[in-house]
């Protein structure tokens, strides 16, 4: 099939592409644009025949078609037909369509290669799925190009990471926008997690030093010492000396904006740290007693589905003799009924043997029913009571529950505020270590 020619023309073009130096180019694009469209001008034949035949197929639907098997057969199997070489068609325009895709990402490629950011440009641009990698490269070109502010624009469209940021960063400071520079700067640092690209992020922040810096960042010193405060504390359990040496820079930067001697100073960190796990008790006492109303709230509640079950279970067992008696009337009813009817069978002479019979079967299976009433009355108002004693026994089961899991239930209520607690006393023991290493 011509198609397939088509296909396999497609394949060459792209492994010389990918395997044989060969660098890929507008025409190359054009070339398989070409047989895209071959391909889908080959398409609508086979897919106005499909149409036709699914209506010449219709009319033989429903009563119409009752005699005309043969036909149908035919028709269903030159459907299949078509469809396949629809579906075979539609599957080489894909390919084709993911190779054009593909070429133009490495077209773009040897535009910026060459400095032609412009036209690379143009080339990004014109694929379809823009993931990241694309954004990252359009990103690229308008930074080569110093069109900054684009290319910012790109870069804060994609997945915000802090290597992405890092280039956001980047743009702003050769665009020369210091005090947005150092805005992202803090972005990425805070909170510091001390990964490679916050590392970076610390050295730049302080390296971006600008005249309007303390007016536009007025607690710019404490940022940063917080910063390096948390880079002690993640720095401390694998370096004690690196860590104590972040503690001690982090103390020289708030004497920046803080009047007294760095020994004063970290003692104020050290007293701002006691204060905070102080806190923490405080929040945790509290919410030890809300723990416990918690878990009198849920036995409350436990206790009353207990009296609302039992209050409907009782309301039962009164219905129950009512909903007896009514099976029973139904029964009688039914009864009387066939009772009727066989009378009336067997009064009309034009009655069948057969009709006879019936209405004798139907006396017989309502009196053995009404027997079966009157017989099972203890297991008939045990069934219908079964599901509210049940709900009852449920609840009670609730409740026991409960009982047995209150210290687990308070425990796990209270556990967020006991870990933050543990934090705060453990960093108040560090900050404690690192103000004796340095003081």
């Amino acid at each position: 099939m011509k198609s397939n020619n088509i296909i396999k023309t497609a394949l060459v073009l792209t492994l010389a592409a990918s395997t044989c130096g060969f660098a890929a180019n507008e025409s190359d694009i054009e070339s398989l644009e070409k047989q895209l469209i071959f391909v889908e001008n080959q398409m609508f034949t086979p897919e106005l025949r499909l149409d036709d035949l699914h209506k010449e197929r219709s009319q033989y639907d429903g009563i119409s078609g009752w005699f005309k098997g043969s036909k149908k057969k035919a028709l269903d199997a030159e459907i299949s037909k078509q469809e396949a070489e629809v579906d075979k068609l539609s599957g080489d325009m894909n390919k084709l369509s993911a190779q054009i895709q593909s070429m133009v990402f490495e077209v773009a490629k040897t535009f910026e290669a060459k400095g032609n950011y412009d036209k690379a440009i143009e080339y990004y641009m014109k694929v379809s799925n823009r993931t990241d990698t694309v954004r990252a490269r359009i990103a690229a070109c308008y930074k080569a190009k110093k069109d900054y502010q684009q290319a910012i624009r790109w870069l804060l469209d994609m997945s915000r990471t802090d290597s992405t940021l890092l280039e956001v960063v980047d743009c702003y400071h050769l665009d020369k926008c210091p005090k947005q520079a150092i805005s992202w700067l803090f972005e990425i640092l805070e909170p510091f997690q001390n990964n490679a690209a916050e590392k970076t992020a610390l050295k730049l922040i302080e390296e971006y030093k600008y005249s309007d810096l303390l007016y536009d960042y007025p607690n710019y010193y404490t940022r940063l010492s917080d910063i390096y405060i948390k880079k002690a504390f993640l720095n401390y359990k694998s370096n004690t000396s690196t860590a104590a040496s972040d503690y001690k820079k982090a103390v020289d930067l708030r004497c920046k904006e803080n009047n007294g001697t760095p020994s004063t100073v970290s003692m104020k960190i050290v007293s701002a740290y006691q204060t905070k796990y102080t806190e923490a008790l405080e929040i945790l006492n509290r919410q030890k007693d809300a723990a416990e109303r918690n878990y009198q709230d849920k036995l409350r509640n436990a206790e009353n589905e207990i009296d609302d079950a039992e209050r409907r279970l009782r309301r039962a067992i009164g219905d129950s003799e009512r909903h007896y008696m009514d099976m029973v009337r139904n029964a009688e009813m039914a009864l009387k009924r066939a009772e009727d009817n066989l009378r009336k069978v067997e009064s009309n002479p034009e009655a069948t043997q057969q009709q006879k019979d019936n209405a004798r079967r139907s006396v017989d299976n309502a009196r053995r029913e009404i027997d079966r009433v009157r017989r099972d009355k203890p297991r008939i108002i045990h069934d219908y009571l079964r599901p509210y004693e049940n709900r009852v026994r449920e609840a009670r089961d609730d409740r026991d529950k409960l009982v047995r899991d209150r210290t687990n239930i308070i425990e796990k209520y209270i556990a967020p505020y006991k870990k933050a607690a543990n934090e705060a006393k453990d960093m108040m023991a560090i900050i404690k270590n690192l103000h004796s290493a340095n003081f």
